[in-house]
């Protein structure tokens, strides 16, 4: 096998499964130290990514972004549930979330909705990456080995966009891996009560 069709299926496998382990966490020890803004945005950048798969025919990026979907569905389902995001805001985003994938299928358009949907993905990171700066000791609901499979997905991303020379791809995923790294350290430390190297407490200091 050609070492990008291994970069490919590590890529693929990664992001199918990223999602599932905090919608268990969430199914088994709440929301709490979820941020409603980061599921919202990665459930929409889930969908413009699914749309550019579909759009350029690239199979494998539609199957790991319908993983990422459904789990984020999931996820915000329980967050609606347990009353940290409003019924309107979650149709909201499903709503937008279908739009643009069917606005993705214009050609003129699928790069505009590629780079948005990096872009918004890299805020989903990031919105979470503040609410861990923000109550670094209640992370009881995030889960760590979501955001390690962030960390491995982004690497493995950013080696399959280089194969392929694809910016739209390379670009959101070199930011990427910094910012889920640092979440997982976060949510293993809140849950383990391990005490981590001064430079990630210095990084998480408010």
């Amino acid at each position: 096998m050609q070492l990008s069709a291994v970069v490919s299926t590590l890529a693929v496998g990664f992001t199918v499964i990223f999602a599932w382990p905090q919608a268990i966490r969430a199914l088994r020890h709440g929301v709490e130290g979820v941020a409603p803004g980061a599921i919202v945005q990665s459930l929409v950048s889930a969908s413009m990514w699914f749309g550019y798969g579909a759009a350029r025919g690239l199979v494998e990026v539609m199957v790991a972004d319908l993983g990422v979907i459904t789990g984020q569905v999931l996820v915000t389902l329980l967050l609606v549930r347990a009353g940290r995001l409003g019924r309107t805001a979650a149709i909201a985003a499903a709503a937008a979330s279908l739009a643009l994938v069917l606005v993705a299928q214009v050609p003129a358009l699928t790069a505009a909705v590629v780079a948005g949907g990096g872009l918004l993905g890299l805020s989903s990171a990031a919105t979470q990456l503040l609410e861990v700066i923000r109550e670094p000791d209640r992370l009881e609901g995030l889960s760590a080995g979501s955001f390690l499979l962030l960390t491995l997905l982004a690497a493995s991303w950013l080696g399959y966009g280089m194969d392929r020379s694809d910016w739209a791809i390379i670009a959101p995923n070199i930011v990427m891996i910094p910012i889920a790294g640092t979440i997982t350290v976060a949510a293993w430390r809140a849950h383990t009560g391990v005490v981590v190297p001064a430079v990630v407490d210095a990084e998480l200091a408010p």
